[in-house]
């Protein structure tokens, strides 16, 4: 064991990690935790998640880094709160994002994302809200955000990490679950830490082949050190590594956590955590549900009555984005499934941002009921190559609409009318019209339904169009 004294910080550390920096942990400089306004900033926004551990809709804060790109492959934190805390509590006294934007401003860390859960998972019929957040972030949360933002996926990527009875959580969730965090990092760790024969149930075997760091924070005049300084001492006599992080005369208060997520956040980012491999583009031409989107504005998600999940309470203004939508040669139509109950509104289809270029407007109209869905269309010039899509949505001051999914359509060249791809008009492609005209059908076998079907070019298929196409098959046209 060797001892190291910073100032005021009195450090203890095993220094088992082949990458471990010799400087670390140490106290942060002045001014490492107060914004700095001449650097780039990341951006902290809510997301609401379905959870089936309280079977309710939850809510949780995250932080992207600043230039954050769907050509990137992010590592994710899940960063925990006190007691009496909430998704809030870091964001509101802590400065994670000012420390983080700060670090990666100096070249100390590669930028990562943040999630702030509420780590206390009530619901009906369950009497431990902090035990039942272990279902709620394996089994909800972690899916939520791995499926909506461009995050790497595998374990090396993952961590937990918390303060207080957060940092017990931290302990809890990540010794017993390393299969899917194998850092972990407790900040003056509450009453709430599981005993070691429950952390290490085989003896510490799995933590020693799988634990790759393990940080352990207290301040000296904290009454809650022992609950920690057991985990440290278990792990010691176990030969399981870890770093013991004492602040010479600090209690239990920000002072301890702020510090301790700045020098977490470097060692872990030395131990291989921010990896990173580029994301895969979306493809514009395949279906894409509304859900997945990778950021937004406003909205909520709600069940689908056609299955999954849709984008709903949607008002003027609100917006969703997808990162790294790819278009190739070029998009010529925009179809969405929507549903009003109200007067329907406006998408404004735009790339790269709420104010980048305008390549459609799709007009939504009221379809009698929220989730009595319907197809809305358009045409759409100037979307080719990758772009991140934003949809905007405009009308009036109620609630608009509800969005399913959408997908764009390519630039193939469509005989008008060959509403089967057989490369005639003729009668069968009559009563292809005909079933899309009575709701039958949504959409027509060929690549461009509304490029194929829009026969007056006004960007709709409707009656006018049936009409057209009657005298096609009838030579009057």
């Amino acid at each position: 064991m060797l001892a190291f004294v910073f100032a005021f910080t009195l450090i203890f550390t095993v220094p088992d990690f082949k990458a471990q920096a010799a400087s670390l942990p140490t106290t942060p400089p002045s001014g490492y935790d107060k914004v700095q306004n001449n650097i780039p900033h990341g951006q902290v926004s809510y997301i609401t998640y379905q959870s089936a551990a309280t079977n309710s809709q939850r809510r949780a804060r995250i932080y992207l880094p600043p230039n954050y790109s769907a050509d990137k492959k992010y590592s994710v934190m899940y960063l925990l709160h006190g007691i009496g805390g909430n998704e809030d509590e870091w964001y509101a006294n802590g400065a994670p994002n000012v420390i983080l934007d700060n670090l990666i401003a100096a070249g100390k860390i590669q930028p990562f994302i943040v999630v702030l859960p509420n780590g206390n998972a009530t619901a009906s019929g369950v009497s431990d809200g902090w035990t039942n957040f272990t279902k709620d972030l394996t089994g909800s949360l972690m899916p939520y955000v791995e499926s909506h933002y461009s995050v790497s996926t595998d374990r090396a990527h993952r961590t937990v990490a918390g303060l207080s009875m957060g940092g017990g959580q931290a302990f809890n969730i990540g010794l017993l679950n390393l299969n899917q965090f194998p850092y972990v990092g407790a900040f003056s760790a509450a009453p709430d830490t599981l005993p070691n024969a429950q952390l290490f149930p085989d003896n510490g075997a799995a933590a020693q082949q799988k634990l790759k760091f393990l940080f352990i924070s207290y301040g000296t005049n904290d009454n809650l050190i022992s609950f920690g300084t057991n985990v440290h001492n278990f792990c010691d006599s176990h030969s399981i590594p870890n770093t013991y992080f004492l602040i010479q005369g600090a209690g239990h208060d920000w002072n301890v956590w702020k510090q301790s997520l700045w020098n977490y956040s470097q060692m872990i980012c030395e131990k291989g955590f921010t990896d990173y491999v580029p994301a895969e583009p979306i493809s514009a031409f395949k279906q894409i549900e509304a859900e997945d989107f990778s950021s937004q504005s406003g909205v909520q998600t709600e069940t689908c009555t056609e299955g999954g999940l849709n984008v709903g309470y949607i008002e003027n203004g609100d917006y969703v984005v997808y990162n790294n939508v790819d278009f190739g040669t070029g998009a010529t139509s925009f179809q969405a499934r929507v549903a009003s109950k109200a007067n329907g509104g406006n998408i404004e289809i735009r790339l790269d941002s709420l104010t980048g270029p305008l390549v459609g407007t799709c007009e939504v109209k009221a379809t009698g009921d929220w989730q009595t869905w319907t197809d809305a269309k358009c045409t759409v010039s100037g979307a080719t190559g990758k772009h991140n899509l934003y949809l905007k949505f405009t009308g009036g001051s109620d609630y608009l609409m509800n969005f399913n999914w959408f997908k764009f359509g390519n630039t193939v060249q469509t005989l008008v009318g060959d509403l089967n791809g057989d490369a005639s008009v003729d009668a069968t492609d009559y009563v292809l019209m005909k079933k899309y005209i009575l709701g039958l059908i949504s959409e027509f076998p060929v690549a461009d339904t509304l490029g194929a079907g829009d026969i007056n070019k006004d960007g709709v298929i409707d009656s006018l169009d049936f009409a057209a196409f009657k005298k096609i098959l009838l030579g009057t046209n």
